[in-house]
């Protein structure tokens, strides 16, 4: 019987395995940003069933692929960065096979990614805009039923985190269910644990689509951020719209003058409206969260805590080995630390893990763009850089690291225009001639 990688494999099977593997793909970035019918044991046993089947289905290819400079950088990057990174985040302080087996699930993954060649990066971006287009879309038509009055079936959810409250389950949404005073949040966050997730990757994605809302897809993830009421989303929406005019700017001082005349108009209507209508949802959850505090930064600025705050000053700051490494931190502090929740800004990582690693891992994601290098992609790396200091998990979600890697090449390459979908005789063409050049 001939090993798998010596049998032989039409151009359309060739292109259909592509496909499908890059479908796994998305699968498994989806099931990393925890969906409600992802909870629980599910979301290991199905983690590891994507990521095997794209494994898989990556290893027919790769052993036909012989782009050899693409699999040379593609290993160097991510043994010497991603490993080390990977290592002190993900198995610091982290008991059992379950974490070791995740890291190498990760990392592997990573890898084969990383050997794609350039029209499978492209159809990773092109592929996730749809389909989670797609997701926002379904999930925000029954949200808007309900929010116009509409009496939908649900059933309560519950989530082993004492940090979340239970959930309202309406199937294609869910809402936070506070309880007591507070009540129902009516934030929209699609099928997923916060709305902060919705916004922080519905901005990343409008910015790796250029904000080409005449699209209808780039359109409804417009909205799905706005509907989202999360102030970690329309600031990564605004500075990534920033980002974009300068990258691509001729004329840098019209740029600017551009930016401030933007940025002073929407102070002046933010402004007015919170003074006409202080008690109205936006202006709660965003305008109010906008102000300045005695501490000189915004009153928004809440993703630590107090006791963090006063263990960050005087065990983190005060000595230069856990600056540079991080602290080992015992049962005891990380419960204390972090037991309840509502703990998540780039100081814990730096807590955990020290200035060394956070180098490595800026030296991870630079080395990607530098390979292959755009304007556009350096801006995505300030962008990530951004959302990375409120929310940690930013570079380490299969959905955002994965994504970064398809838009750095999505960006390069003359195939950066959108296409709604993969040309069959394009990526055929653009295989075997990278597999007849080396």
């Amino acid at each position: 019987m001939k090993p798998l990688y010596k049998i032989a494999i039409s151009k359309n099977d060739i292109f259909t395995i592509s496909k499908i593997s890059i479908f796994m793909l998305f699968l498994l970035m989806l099931w990393s940003m925890l969906p409600w019918f992802a909870w629980g044991h599910r979301r290991e046993f199905m983690l590891t069933a994507f990521s095997s089947c794209f494994l898989l289905l990556r290893f027919v290819l790769f052993a036909r692929d012989h782009n050899k400079q693409t699999i040379v950088y593609s290993v160097l990057i991510v043994i010497a960065f991603a490993f080390l990174v990977n290592f002190m985040v993900r198995l610091r302080n982290a008991g059992g096979l379950l974490h070791i087996f995740n890291f190498f699930r990760v990392v592997l993954v990573f890898v084969f990614v990383m050997a794609m060649n350039r029209d499978e990066k492209n159809q990773i971006v092109t592929m996730t805009t749809s389909l989670y287009a797609w997701i926002m879309g379904i999930s925000m038509g029954a949200y808007l039923l309900f929010l116009a009055g509409v009496n939908l079936p649900y059933s309560i959810l519950t989530v082993d985190n004492p940090f979340y409250p239970p959930f309202r389950n309406y199937r294609l949404f869910i809402l936070l269910d506070y309880g007591g005073l507070r009540g129902l949040s009516q934030r929209f966050q699609s099928v997923f644990p916060e709305p902060g997730d919705v916004g922080n990757v519905s901005a990343l994605l409008l910015y790796i689509n250029r904000y080409e809302l005449k699209r209808k897809s780039v359109l409804i993830i417009f909205i799905s951020v706005l509907l989202s009421l999360s102030l970690a989303g329309f600031i990564l929406m605004f500075f990534g719209y920033i980002i974009q005019m300068i990258v691509r700017s001729k004329k840098i001082y019209k740029t600017l003058l551009k930016i401030t005349v933007i940025t002073m108009l929407l102070v002046s209507i933010g402004f007015i409206y919170y003074t006409m209508n202080p008690e109205s949802l936006f202006s709660r959850l965003i305008l109010s969260r906008l102000e300045i505090d005695d501490e000189g930064g915004i009153v928004g600025n809440n993703r630590v805590t107090e006791h963090f705050d006063r263990f960050y000053e005087t065990h983190f700051l005060t000595s230069t080995e856990n600056m540079l490494w991080g602290i080992n931190l015992t049962d005891g502090e990380r419960w204390v630390l972090f037991g309840r929740g509502g703990v998540n800004s780039y100081r814990v990582f730096l807590l955990n893990n020290g200035i060394v690693a956070l180098m490595l891992l800026f030296f991870m994601f630079f080395s990607i763009v530098a390979i292959t290098p755009s304007r556009l992609g350096f801006g995505l790396l300030v962008l990530y850089s951004v959302a990375f200091l409120q929310r940690t998990q930013t570079p380490f979600w299969e959905m955002t690291l994965f994504l970064f890697v398809g838009a750095v090449q999505y960006f390069h390459t003359s195939l950066a225009k959108f296409q709604p979908r993969g040309s069959k005789r394009r990526y055929l063409k653009l295989h075997f001639s990278q597999s007849a050049s080396s």
